[in-house]
């Protein structure tokens, strides 16, 4: 039986896309090749286990209902961060989002339906570089300034067989971002929280760990 890894992202616009690019080549000079360096720019929300492809209930159908009631968003992007907790090769530098109020409501509202493994909502520069590189890279970035601001009008499911060749993982499936706006205005709006409710969330309709 075949297996898949599936990836819930929001993909970032195109101009934002080429200005990450341009940063992961200024990477690669400084540190050589790495993890993630070809990688398309993302919002990584969450990542799913390698599961049996029945598990995907007809490519997440579901969810489409209560994605469509969530709106588009404006993320900024404010600075360089990092996570480097461990001594190992889990190291990586990333963009860092500035958060509003208007972005955790929308946020809270789009991890209720798909789940949350990503705490720190980030755009990865360099995923899993070794304590070497990233002592020699994050000079480069620490203290750099870098103010964006995009909208974020989908969310991206990619799929990766575990037994395919190309590691790369393909986009299987894509749900627009269609509602109001002005809902964002309210933090503690009851209207599309009761909306969203009358449908399944990701953990309602299968589980998938």
């Amino acid at each position: 039986m075949d297996y898949a890894f599936y990836h819930f992202i929001l993909p970032v616009p195109d101009h934002v896309d080429v200005m990450i690019r341009k940063l992961k080549t200024e990477a690669k000079r400084v540190i050589g090749n790495y993890p993630s360096m070809h990688a398309r720019s993302h919002i990584t929300i969450n990542n799913y286990p390698r599961k049996p492809l029945d598990v995907d209930v007809q490519g997440f159908s579901f969810l489409s209902r209560k994605l469509n009631l969530l709106p588009p968003v404006v993320f900024e992007i404010d600075g360089f961060d990092c996570f480097n907790e461990s001594n190992d090769y889990n190291k990586t530098i990333f963009a860092r989002l500035k958060l509003t109020e208007q972005n955790r409501y929308w946020l809270k509202l789009l991890k209720g339906i798909v789940g949350d493994s990503s705490t720190i909502p980030h755009i990865t520069i360099a995923r899993a570089i070794t304590p070497e590189q990233f002592n020699l890279l994050w000079p480069h970035f620490q203290k750099r300034e870098m103010k964006v601001k995009f909208v974020v009008n989908r969310l991206t499911i990619l799929k990766n067989l575990l037994l395919n060749l190309d590691q790369h993982a393909k986009t299987y499936r894509e749900f627009e971002f269609m509602g109001d706006e002005n809902t964002l205005m309210k933090h503690d709006n009851l209207a599309i929280t009761r909306q969203i409710k009358n449908y399944p969330s990701i953990n309602q309709q299968i589980s998938l760990f």
